[in-house]
Parts: C-alpha cells; structure tokens; sequence
C-alpha cells in the first residue's frame, strides 16, 4: 500500500509539471519604439550617403580616376564606421547578420570600384557601381523600420 507521502509527492509533480506545461513562452525579443527612431536616424545617415552613389556614377562615367578614389575614401569613407554602429550598437542579434553581410558586399564593391579606378578600367567600374547601388539598396532594405 502508498503511503501519505509518496501520494501527496506525486500529486505535487503532477500540479507543477501541469502548471509549467501552461505557462505562456517568452516572446521573442522586439524594437521599442525608441530603438526604432535611434536606427532610422543612423539610417537616415546612411541614405544620405546612397543618395551621393549618383555623384560617383558621374565620376566614373567622365574617367575622373582620381576622385573616383577620392570620393570612395573621402565621403563614402564614413560608410564603413556608420553601418559598423548600426549594426553592432542598434540591431537585435537576430538581425545583425544578414545586415552585416549587405553591408560587406557594399564595401567589396565599393573596393572593386577602386581597383578599376586604379587601373583606369571603366568598364569594370561601371559594372561594380550596378552591384554596389543594388547591394546598397538591399542592405537599407534591411534595416528594421518604424511601421
């Protein structure tokens, strides 16, 4: 025969396992409204600079080879240092990798861009700026927005 204990025991371990079993999962982690505002801002800078891709197209178009460089190192220099806090300091983990990624394809195309500068090859630089504005595009398409 059960004694008293045994019975209350598995009572006990049949209410706890019950209680957990209905208990509700964590939600997975979500943008506050103030994250959302600080990366549109940091995206807002961002764009600014996807906005002026239209100046190196003009650059490259007339085979002005030097400020080709000068405009991928001088103003598009930034890119890097904005998208790196973007992306490590405002994005939930979930997030940052594909983010990152976009935006290292952006940087490899911006560097092919420079190579082809270097070597005075427009066309090659021209079909690196094709890349570099649709890698650009994906990598705001991206960023988490205010909805």
């Amino acid at each position: 025969m059960l004694n008293k204990r045994s019975i209350v025991a598995w009572v006990m371990a049949l209410l706890v396992t019950f209680l957990a079993s209905c208990a509700s999962p964590t939600p997975p982690p979500t943008y506050s409204d103030a994250q959302l505002q600080k990366i549109e801002l940091s995206a807002a800078g961002i764009q600014g600079l996807r906005d002026r891709m239209g100046e190196l197209k003009s650059l490259i178009k007339k085979e002005d080879w030097v400020n080709v460089r000068t405009f991928i190192h001088g103003p598009l220099g930034d890119l890097r240092s904005k998208t790196t806090y973007l992306t490590q300091s405002l994005l939930l983990p979930k997030d940052k990798t594909p983010v990152l990624d976009a935006a290292k394809q952006v940087f490899g195309d911006l560097q092919d861009i420079d190579v082809a500068a270097a070597e005075g090859n427009k066309k090659q630089a021209i079909s690196e700026y094709k890349e570099a504005v649709a890698d650009f595009d994906t990598f705001l398409g991206l960023v988490p927005k205010i909805k």
